[in-house]
């Protein structure tokens, strides 16, 4: 296929065609080093070790605050909060604290990189990114990060198209959950406020495990009826969340020591529900990469990392007790496919240099208005030559930019949710 480029410039458009490129972007949240060159070395990754052992990887650096919605965003995005607009997870109309609402993609104040690709010609299709809904117009298809709730407004583009995915159950989990660990789950003994045992773990197993894996369950279905549905993108952007949810809940399960007086009937119920859950993971990694084939760029990025919860990032409030991981500042860069430098392993970069980068990659300027850079470093041969062309923006001076977030049936959960793992009060 020949992509039909427009280039945006202060002075008018510039038209030329580029040649097939296509380019995956797995998300995986809370990604680190830390567990995944072990879980590598022990071949429970296969998939995402192929990438990195084919391609180049780095320690990717985050941003403060160590919020979700605004580091994916500022991926998404190339740029700092302060000109994406997204800069915590709620927004509190009218200055009142007592009335959180959760940020919404029309907060946002600049393109994401699916929007420059929209423009350019290339068919994009982005699944469960944070901050994406409502579902803004794209020449392809958006699936929004509020899809799994069911029955909200907006939440897909086309507005049909989420209508035949399923959204998973209860069941669903249950079927697999002996997978992840060795715990008999009692919906109906979950007790966050209990010093009883039972009822604080059923309390974590749905609060870290259920939501999570139903959610990502969801996304992947979603990226399955995007790939059966027509060519293949030329852009795909899938977000998976549960990394992030079960490393908080389990860490200190998985890796007692730092912690000490885990009791042992614990650590045999739960202690390998992190790295299970990165395998699960992973084979959604082999599906997607098994329907594009060698000739693809392929980034897996992360938007922070994550360690145990204890000195500085402990835990301190008694009803996020059973919280035992946290965030931290370095993430994962996996770069591989058609023109990357394979066996390299860079030093720290950004969460802002990825949007750049795929501009570079899919032979676009890059905005100077941006705040990262391409990472040119990650390319070999004559790709590494290639010059950086650059275009002012790619914003529309006086383009209208709504500055308030936009409510939802979905509200309540979201803010059970960020809650639960003490975002907010």
């Amino acid at each position: 296929m020949v992509v039909v480029a427009v280039l945006a410039s202060r002075g008018g458009f510039e038209v030329r065609e580029s040649g097939p490129v296509r380019v995956v972007v797995l998300a995986l949240d809370a990604g680190t080093w830390d567990l995944l060159d072990p879980f590598m070395a022990r071949g429970l990754l296969p998939n995402l070790k192929k990438l990195r052992d084919g391609g180049a990887s780095a320690t990717l650096m985050s941003i403060q605050p160590s919020s979700s919605p605004v580091i994916w965003t500022t991926v998404a995005t190339g740029k700092m909060p302060d000109k994406h607009g997204i800069d915590f997870f709620v927004r509190f109309p009218d200055g009142d604290t007592g009335n959180p609402q959760p940020v919404s993609r029309t907060m946002r104040k600049t393109k994401a990189v699916w929007n420059i690709l929209s423009e350019a010609g290339y068919d994009v299709a982005v699944v469960g990114w944070f901050v994406t809904w409502p579902a803004e117009e794209v020449n392809g298809r958006l699936i929004t990060d509020r899809a799994h709730y069911g029955s909200i407004d907006k939440r897909a583009f086309p507005s049909f198209y989420a209508e035949s995915i399923g959204i998973p159950r209860r069941d669903d989990m249950l079927a697999v959950l002996p997978r992840f660990m060795d715990f008999e789950y009692d919906p109906k003994r979950v007790n966050p406020d209990s010093r009883d045992p039972t009822g604080l773990e059923n309390f974590l197993v749905m609060d870290r495990f259920e939501r999570a894996y139903l959610r990502d369950l969801y996304y992947r279905r979603a990226t399955d009826k995007v790939l059966d549905d027509g060519p293949l993108p030329d852009f795909l952007a899938v977000y998976l969340r549960g990394t992030d949810d079960v490393q908080h809940g389990f860490w200190k399960y998985m890796d007692p020591e730092p912690f000490g007086n885990i009791p042992d009937g614990s650590v045999d119920r739960f202690g390998r529900v992190i790295e299970a859950y990165w395998q699960w993971v992973d084979e959604a990694v082999g599906d997607i990469l098994a329907r594009y084939g060698r000739n693809t760029l392929v980034f897996v990025v992360s938007d922070h990392g994550a360690g145990p919860a204890v000195g500085y990032h402990r835990v301190v409030a008694d009803e996020h007790r059973h919280l035992s991981g946290s965030h931290r500042d370095r993430g994962i860069l996996i770069a591989s496919g058609p023109g990357i430098a394979r066996h390299t392993r860079l030093d720290a970069v950004s969460v802002r240099d990825l949007t750049p980068t795929i501009l570079y990659a899919m032979g676009l300027p890059v905005g100077r208005d941006m705040d990262g850079r391409p990472l040119t470093e990650l390319f070999g041969g004559q790709s590494s030559a290639r010059r950086v062309s650059y275009v002012a923006s790619y914003d529309e001076e006086g383009e209208a930019v709504a500055s308030e977030p936009l409510a939802s049936e979905a509200d309540p959960e979201i803010l059970r949710h960020l809650r639960s793992l003490g975002y907010i009060d």
